[in-house]
């Protein structure tokens, strides 16, 4: 189900028939996608990277002409889309492509966009709907289109990525360490 990728890392969850098609594509240890109600596509002619424990939710499109770079531990919601290309140039040009960076930890938000040429930082929150047109520093949550910095975001100490839930490697939840007692 993992198509052409030319390394898979352990324990990939693959849940209904995503379109995995991409040329160049390496993912990492514990990947998740799903692909249900929309089908999942990660595609194209350029460079895809997926990091460890990253989630990628149905209908989520990822494509890629020259580079795309999800992080550690990143979840893509249902229905975003990711890309590097404009896939046609406009006012007589060609399209120009430009990487996409997504930092570890981070989560976007169902039905985001996120365009060609930026990169988003670690542990940041994309709301819901959100078109991230340009870079977003690190641990914050922006929403809004264009997508705008709403607030800084603040964790408690271990705290990996900003999408928690019992299955976070955070302190106290089911795969994190104890918390310690008072």
């Amino acid at each position: 189900m993992l198509g052409t990728a030319t390394r898979v890392g352990a324990n990939p969850d693959v849940l209904g028939t995503p379109i995995i098609d991409a040329s160049d594509l390496e993912i990492g240890d514990g990947f998740r996608v799903w692909s249900a109600h929309r089908q999942t596509l990660i595609s194209g002619p350029g460079r895809i990277r997926i990091g460890n424990n990253c989630f990628v939710n149905a209908g989520a499109i990822i494509y890629s002409e020259l580079a795309v770079t999800l992080g550690n531990d990143v979840a893509l919601a249902n229905e975003v889309y990711v890309m590097d290309t404009p896939s046609h140039g406009i006012e007589g040009r060609n399209p120009e492509a430009k990487p996409v960076v997504i930092g570890d930890g981070t989560w976007v938000g169902a039905r985001a966009i996120v365009l060609p040429g930026v990169t988003i930082g670690r542990r940041v929150a994309v709301g819901a709907g959100a078109v991230v047109t340009k870079d977003v520093p690190d641990d914050v949550l922006v929403a809004g289109n264009p997508a705008r910095v709403v607030r800084p975001l603040t964790y408690p100490p271990l705290c990996r990525r900003a999408w928690h839930d019992i299955y976070c490697p955070c302190p106290g939840s089911l795969l994190g360490p104890p918390l310690e007692s008072p």
